[in-house]
């Protein structure tokens, strides 16, 4: 029986393992599939917010005292954040930035968004640092159009330019559109990358950085960035693009990793059937087999199977909805009138991205009335409620600070 049993492979629930299990604790990590890596841009927000991070996150906390961060604390923001540093470094990859303040980086069609921690890779895009960009990507690719990313920071007063570069071997290695991984492993090939910084060097044109499409390598990651750095003489950045998400995916493969290396063992394709209670204790889940059910026991569990999206919670035509492994109760406000807007992606919050578990500070899961439902499960995060991670720009550390919070806590 292990110490503590993880359920869910997404960032949460693998950074609390990983936290878990540096403590010296036996842990497992049972999931359905893999979590939100594949389709994250790259980078880490916390909260969207022009202030020093700790400040608006001081007043954030203040206003809204169910929010995970408040529940949570700043403590433990920081600890995930060092923890993940570290995950980071042991795959070779760097990571600048903190709760200091935002670097504001550009999107796939020009946008601009805030992040707060930002893979070195990165790190060069930020639109506030001096010196024009050269947005290059590889003709005929249909998931990124570098021209319409340059225009469109053009027109917001960012100085940029579009170019593309003539990339054969992608038509050679597949025949139908290849996908970002398949580019990401394209560029791990060091006659690729001459190739293409011999197109662009001469094409600079007064541009000190040069802006990619989010594929410069994935095992080889960090070998691949830099050596195209070398190749152009400018500093290079990456761009997230669509899904999969390369840098996603080494996010993924850093945490496996260094769980592998701690001996946490990671059993996918495990979705659980039900949890087990006795008392106000969970003793265990049980898992469906092709033969016959499998029992996992564990003397803390920590729940991080994700919210409305990701399975953790599901729902119905008539707007309930349900806690798939233990029942627990539900935040849920408002009804299915309130769960839509006119506009798909609005800014305004939407009731429903707000539902989920009720916890106290320790993460453990709560009723209406502030009881301690299950006194050994630990909630980690999307499926916590009072939170639209959209609205605020609150993700990743979300899952940052409850991943520490319940792997701590859950230690006793």
């Amino acid at each position: 029986m292990e110490d503590i049993l993880v359920i869910g492979a997404g960032p949460a629930g693998l950074l609390a393992a990983w936290i878990a299990r540096q403590r010296g604790v036996k842990v497992r990590v049972l999931a359905t599939g893999i979590g939100t890596t594949h389709i994250a841009p790259g980078w880490l927000r916390i909260l969207d917010a022009e202030d020093d991070l700790r400040t608006a996150l001081d007043g954030w906390i203040a206003a809204h005292p169910e929010h995970p961060y408040a529940l949570s604390g700043l403590e433990a923001l920081t600890g995930g954040i060092s923890a993940l540093r570290e995950v980071y470094a042991e795959a070779g990859i760097g990571c600048v930035g903190g709760l200091s303040g935002n670097t504001r980086l550009p999107t796939a069609l020009g946008a601009v968004l805030p992040a707060a921690l930002v893979p070195e890779s990165f790190a060069a895009g930020d639109v506030a640092a001096p010196g024009a960009m050269l947005i290059a990507g590889p003709a005929g690719w249909r998931d990124f159009y570098p021209t319409l990313c340059a225009d469109n920071l053009a027109r917001q007063g960012i100085a940029a330019q579009g170019a593309f570069f003539d990339l054969p071997q992608m038509h050679a290695a597949s025949q139908f559109d290849l996908t970002s991984l398949g580019l990401a492993r394209l560029f791990e090939q060091a006659d690729v990358r001459a190739s293409v910084a011999a197109q662009l060097k001469p094409r600079l044109d007064g541009a000190t950085r040069v802006g990619f499409p989010a594929v410069l390598g994935l095992e080889h990651h960090a070998e691949a960035w830099r050596d195209l750095q070398d190749r152009l003489g400018v500093p290079v950045f990456e761009i997230p693009t669509l899904p999969p998400s390369v840098p996603g995916i080494r996010l993924y493969d850093a945490l496996k990793a260094a769980l592998t290396r701690a001996g946490v063992p990671i059993l996918l394709d495990m979705a659980v059937g039900r949890g087990l209670v006795e008392g106000n204790r969970a003793t265990g889940v049980v898992v469906p087999g092709v033969v016959r059910e499998m029992t996992y026991r564990a003397e803390t569990i920590i729940l991080a199977t994700g919210g409305l999206y990701g399975g953790g919670i599901a729902s119905d035509h008539r707007g309930e909805m349900r806690e798939v492994v233990f029942g627990l109760p539900l935040h849920v406000p408002g009804g299915l009138g309130d769960w839509f807007d006119p506009t798909f992606l609005s800014a305004q919050r939407h009731a429903v991205h707000e539902a989920g578990v009720r916890a106290n500070v320790r993460l453990q899961p709560i009723d209406v009335e502030g009881r301690v439902v299950l006194e050994n499960v630990r909630v980690a995060g999307r499926a916590l409620c009072c939170y639209d991670p959209l609205a605020e720009g609150s993700t990743e550390g979300v899952w940052l600070a409850t991943a520490y919070r319940a792997a701590a806590s859950g230690l006793g």
